[in-house]
């Protein structure tokens, strides 16, 4: 019973001591988030992407060779995160096929085979794929907007008489983010643009940066954004202080200085060493607001590259075994109290 009454106690103490976290995580965040989705040779290309939306600030979710019922899970996920960020960008490095006036992704081409073997299975085909639009929606959630960028491939099978592949932008929707469409062959401009913005801390607006994509042949969009939408905020301005004057203070006379008593420090009280249960229950009471936090605080030390969610996944374990790492405290993946503050105060 003792034993039981005393880790409750220190488990109690523990999570009040992260108030302050948890206070500081119910604030607005300034984010910027991204989704990145690849099917057979854009894979190369897209984690190149990813890379470079890393670089500009933009939390990225990631998804290869998913098929249809993983690309609508991922894509509902996202809806989440774009309600919750400033600007959302999305590309798709994949196969699109236009059937019957609507553009649709193609995680599976194999279903393209079905439909030339049994002729008139078409609409069933389609209402299992994506269509493109989704995703603009998607991207619109976000307070300020965003943008939708694909890069065509080719469909690893034919394509049936009433099935082409998407050359060019849709038609604008109202409530749909802008469209880039280009040809994965050709999509080597619209990859250095991005590749350009990822370069220094300068802010990067996406009506600027699609029209930077456009000027290239071959590269159409379905509308420029009305307003604009910023994947980077211009850094902020440095305030440099005026120099001060030093004060020479007067120095005493011998006979006013007062003889000097050196203070003797007392041992600080050892702290009682935490048990990793006692952590993982104090990592379970944290809000997902709090573990944002702390997800935000490992990306500034360039420790965490996923997506700002609040889920404690295998990349946000990487980040803290690095950081615990580099503080040359032990390997475990679960921080302590003490680490937990210490991220809390370098924001």
């Amino acid at each position: 019973m003792k034993h039981l009454f005393s880790t409750a106690t220190r488990s109690l103490c523990l999570a009040l001591g992260l108030t302050v976290i948890v206070q500081a995580a119910n604030a607005q965040s300034d984010r910027t988030v991204a989704l990145v989705v690849s099917v057979g040779e854009g894979t190369a290309r897209a984690d190149q992407v990813q890379s470079q939306l890393q670089e500009i600030g933009a939390e990225t979710l990631r998804a290869v060779n998913p098929n249809n019922a993983e690309v609508r899970s991922v894509l509902r996920r996202f809806a989440d995160e774009s309600e919750d960020a400033r600007a959302a960008f999305v590309y798709l490095d994949m196969p699109a096929v236009t059937f019957e006036g609507r553009e649709y992704v193609l995680s599976d081409s194999a279903g393209l085979l079905a439909y030339q073997e049994e002729l008139g299975r078409g609409t069933d085909l389609f209402t299992q794929s994506i269509p493109l639009l989704a995703f603009a929606r998607t991207a619109a959630l976000a307070e300020q907007g965003g943008a939708v960028v694909i890069a065509v491939n080719e469909p690893e099978t034919g394509l049936p008489d009433a099935v082409s592949v998407v050359t060019e932008a849709p038609t604008t929707v109202p409530g749909a983010s802008a469209i880039v469409v280009v040809d994965a062959a050709n999509s080597e401009p619209v990859l250095q643009t991005i590749a350009a913005a990822a370069v220094g801390d300068t802010a990067v607006e996406i009506g600027a940066l699609l029209r930077r994509m456009v000027v290239h042949d071959g590269v159409t969009v379905s509308a420029m954004p009305p307003l604009p939408i910023m994947l980077r905020e211009p850094p902020a301005s440095v305030v440099v202080p005026e120099p001060q004057v030093p004060v020479t203070a007067p120095v005493p006379e011998p006979e006013d200085v007062e003889p000097v008593v050196v203070a003797v420090a007392e041992p600080e009280p050892q702290v009682a060493q935490e048990t990793l249960e006692e952590l993982i229950i104090l990592e379970q009471s944290l809000s997902r607001g709090a573990k944002r936090n702390l997800q935000r605080r490992l990306r500034d030390l360039d420790h965490y590259k996923g997506l700002v969610d609040g889920i404690f996944g295998p990349q946000t374990r990487t980040a803290i075994t690095e950081f615990q790492t580099d503080r040359t405290d032990p390997p475990t993946g679960v921080l302590t109290r003490r680490q937990l503050l210490d991220l809390q105060a370098s924001g």
